[in-house]
């Protein structure tokens, strides 16, 4: 199926991102790639997030509604644009980081489980059983959250970053049954299942047909998730691989009818 969205994109308002990560690059990216719908997701987040202060408030709603107005004054009738944002999960309060105030200035929300280089505890930092523990407990929380209702999908679930180990190791201890349990209640919850490209860089069809993700997408849409697709990128590059959205797409056999309704 040809994907024509990617609802997970971050501009040079993100500071991890760099300054090829503009609108415009990503719109001649769109047209290349036959994208009618773009979903910018810059980082956002409550400011008192243990270990990721220094990251959070560099990421205020009135830095991010920059590009609210950038996007207000754009004319590409073949594109539609949406204004939402990659939030957090709170460790502390075992929560989303935003109030209910703040998601409703978004067109659509992603809340990722996986960002433990940032918000897990220390001494869990190689301890495989404690991580893979953590990220259950940070999906679960964020489905049980009174701010649930807002969020529009799971970003990147379990696919962890900037360790010395990867989700190579981690997604296979988890167990079918962990899995189906957590994506019964996310279909129920209406949130949707990311399928995030990023992975996928430099593999070739058949490598992303037998790495350990697919397993876990099987598993999600079985349960009955619909999907959004994501490049996650944080530079103009970061589309040069975004065709295998279409590969994967045809490995877990989805049609339309599998993509969130915002995604349509």
């Amino acid at each position: 199926m040809k994907i024509t969205h990617d609802f997970h994109v971050h501009t040079n308002l993100s500071i991890c991102a760099n300054e090829t990560a503009t609108v415009e690059n990503y719109i001649a990216h769109a047209k290349r790639l036959g994208l009618k719908k773009i979903g910018f997701s810059d980082h956002f987040g409550a400011k008192d997030i243990p270990n990721a202060r220094g990251f959070y408030r560099a990421h205020p709603y009135e830095h991010n509604a920059e590009l609210k107005d950038t996007l207000a004054s754009i004319h590409e009738p073949d594109i539609k644009f949406y204004f939402g944002c990659e939030t957090e999960y709170h460790t502390p309060k075992r929560d989303i980081a935003l109030t209910e105030e703040e998601a409703e200035k978004f067109d659509f929300i992603t809340v990722p489980n996986s960002h433990t280089h940032m918000i897990m505890p220390k001494d869990y930092i190689g301890n495989y059983d404690k991580h893979v523990e953590f990220m259950i407990m940070a999906y679960e929380d964020i489905l049980n959250s009174p701010l649930s209702r807002y969020v529009t999908a799971m970003a990147h679930p379990f696919d962890i970053c900037c360790h010395t180990y990867t989700s190579a190791d981690l997604i296979p201890m988890i167990s079918d049954d962990t899995f189906k349990r957590l994506f019964d209640q996310t279909a129920e919850k209406n949130i949707a299942f990311e399928l995030n490209v990023s992975y996928t860089k430099n593999m070739t069809p058949d490598e992303i047909a037998n790495d350990c993700h697919i397993r876990m997408f099987r598993l999600a849409k079985e349960c009955g998730c619909k999907f959004t697709f994501g490049s996650d990128a944080h530079d103009s590059s970061q589309h040069y691989f975004y065709h295998n959205a279409e590969i994967l797409s045809d490995i877990l056999g989805l049609k339309e009818d599998d993509l969130a309704e915002i995604c349509k």
